[in-house]
């Protein structure tokens, strides 16, 4: 009887190897959802660290403010919402045959890791003329120099 190729793996091994495979499935699943699909956009975000609170600007030109949703996930900060396309006026029953269509439609999501301790309870997000501006107040032990008295 010929000897297996391969000799199973202890279990502490094959615990450790089946959890480096769950991170890096974990991985491709995080880039995955990362890369634009037919009919996403991703708009462009402008990330500012002040002393006090990280500021966020994100263009969203023609997206009405109730189709889009902010939320915060154990310091994941998630952006998404939809851009619908319009027809041109007084053309909503008709075909039409664009020329050129540079503008993106369709469903979007942003998520930002943020590095520093926040306080959720006063996060706070605003829509003006087509820019959505979230203002993400820093936990009062960040980014502040304490002096720590050293006794004797």
């Amino acid at each position: 009887m010929p000897k297996p190729l391969m000799h199973p793996l202890p279990g502490t091994t094959s615990e450790q190897v089946r959890e480096h495979l769950r991170r890096i499935l974990a991985y491709f699943d995080e880039m995955r959802q990362s890369v634009p699909t037919p009919g996403a956009w991703l708009p462009p975000i402008d990330l500012c660290e002040m002393p006090d609170a990280i500021l966020i600007r994100v263009e969203l030109p023609g997206v009405r403010r109730d189709h889009v949703r902010v939320t915060i996930n154990d310091n994941v900060l998630k952006i998404e919402g939809r851009k619908e396309r319009t027809p041109p006026a007084g053309q909503e029953t008709r075909a039409v045959r664009y020329l050129c269509l540079e503008r993106s439609y369709g469903s979007f999501a942003r998520t930002l890791v943020l590095q520093w301790p926040v306080e959720v309870g006063r996060i706070s997000a605003g829509f003006s003329a087509g820019v959505l501006t979230i203002n993400v107040p820093k936990a009062l032990s960040c980014g502040r120099e304490v002096v720590i008295p050293v006794g004797e």
